[in-house]
């Protein structure tokens, strides 16, 4: 890969929204059999924050009244009932998450119903089973975190990004060290199962040093797992209108914050996930064929091959624009907007989100879905090999520690031609 930028693209899934397009003839309830004994995810969408970030390329909605938020809830509640009363008996979920936007810049009031909407329509797997959600230092206060006690949220996500005051302020980050800190210290207190602490690098200014003494400040706090993201700055984002750029050595950020991490007892899951070795939250091998169910406007649902969601936006008039649209809906089983997989792609689904995961590709398991050997599918995962970018050990093909900390660079070899040109299409119609 040599002069090529190993920051191509994030693959958290695929495909990426912006290949998803608009449907017609498709009836929800064709698809729920596929929910039936199937491991079932629900995702609550809240969109709503106190400020849009500099990088922040997700739908997320800045500076709300309290008067909006309720509106949407009461939508969220529409929807949850519409799609209650039409689900299988026998659909089950195994994990609720709420992210966003910030969930809980919701009043305590709205918190409360929010959860009350997926305990009281949704059945679960056990009455103790996960529970996460997202949160920003400004938003982390004692009473929210006693009722996410209450509620039995075994996990807490806090976007902290930078233990330095100029980079949270390259970022548009509008909260400081001592509210980050004081944040961190209230969610210890509550004694949560798992605390994921977010940080950034590639910041403009920032430095291997900085972003290590970061990385410090964040393990004085004994987070269960730590996520690093580099920076990326996409179009119609704040950052991308300043013509700001990242920090050229960025990959040399992450190696030595990768090296630290390991040093100290942070095992890693991916390029980004880093989980502490005596943690419980250890990840299964396999991440299945699960489905997910999301309520709001926002988030995605996954049901079979069936992948579908609201219109992409970033720029706030579309995402209040989309918003009003969820608002006013009088049917919240239509399916509009999103993408039918036909088998290649989902097997490339597959591969995605096992190569750039945990233990890999299980061979065994991709032959019998598939029926067919995953090498014989994608030779280019042989041409890692070659490259000493992967490896094949103990029934499994799993990226090298080369490998890894190219996922950026690797992943986005495994889209398909067909969605490449959606996404293509996509950013030549928004700019």
């Amino acid at each position: 890969m040599e002069n090529q930028n190993p920051y191509q693209q994030y693959m958290y899934s695929y495909p990426h929204k912006t290949a998803y397009s608009t449907l017609s003839n498709i009836h929800l309830q064709d698809y729920f059999p596929h929910l039936e004994g199937a491991k079932n995810s629900l995702y609550f969408h809240i969109p709503f924050c106190q400020y849009k970030c500099g990088y922040c390329n997700l739908f997320s909605i800045a500076g709300q009244a309290e008067q909006v938020m309720e509106q949407y809830i009461n939508a969220m509640e529409r929807h949850t009932q519409q799609l209650s009363q039409s689900l299988p008996k026998s659909t089950n979920f195994c994990d609720l998450t709420l992210g966003g936007g910030t969930p809980l810049i919701l009043s305590m009031p709205l918190l409360h119903r929010v959860f009350s909407l997926a305990k009281n329509y949704f059945r679960f797997d056990t009455s103790g089973f996960p529970i996460a959600i997202e949160t920003s230092p400004n938003q982390t206060t004692p009473e929210k975190l006693e009722l996410l006690k209450e509620e039995g949220v075994t996990r807490i996500s806090i976007g902290i990004q930078s233990f330095h005051e100029t980079e949270l302020k390259a970022l548009h980050r509008f909260h400081n060290t001592a509210s980050a800190s004081k944040a961190l210290n209230a969610i210890k207190n509550k004694e949560f199962g798992c605390l994921n602490i977010d940080l950034i690098y590639g910041i403009p200014g920032q430095t291997t040093e900085s972003f290590l003494d970061s990385l410090r400040q964040a393990l004085a706090f004994k987070p269960e797992e730590l996520f690093v993201y580099p920076l990326y700055i996409k179009p119609e984002t704040a950052l991308y209108q300043e013509d700001c750029r990242c920090s050229a050595n960025a990959m040399e950020m992450y190696r030595q914050a990768r090296h630290f991490l390991k040093a100290a007892g942070y095992h890693p899951h991916s390029m980004r996930r880093f989980i502490k070795t005596s943690s419980h939250s250890l990840p299964e091998s396999s991440c299945g064929f699960g489905n997910t169910i999301s309520i709001g406007c926002g988030g995605r649902s996954y049901i079979g091959n069936l992948h579908f969601c609201a219109p992409y936006a970033v720029k706030q008039e579309n995402c209040l624009s989309i918003l009003k649209a969820y608002l006013q809906e009088k049917d919240y089983l239509k399916v509009s907007h999103g993408f039918l997989l036909p088998p290649d792609e989902q097997k490339r689904r597959y591969v995605i989100r096992h190569i750039l995961f945990g233990k890999g590709i299980n061979l065994a398991e991709y032959k019998n879905h598939f029926s067919e050997e995953v090498h014989k599918d994608f030779p280019i995962l042989s041409k890692w090999e070659k490259n000493n970018y992967a490896t094949t050990a103990d029934g499994y093909i799993t990226l090298t520690e080369e490998g890894f900390c190219l996922s950026d660079y690797l992943g986005p070899q495994l889209i398909s031609p067909v969605i490449q040109e959606k996404m293509a299409a996509f950013q030549t119609a928004s700019a």
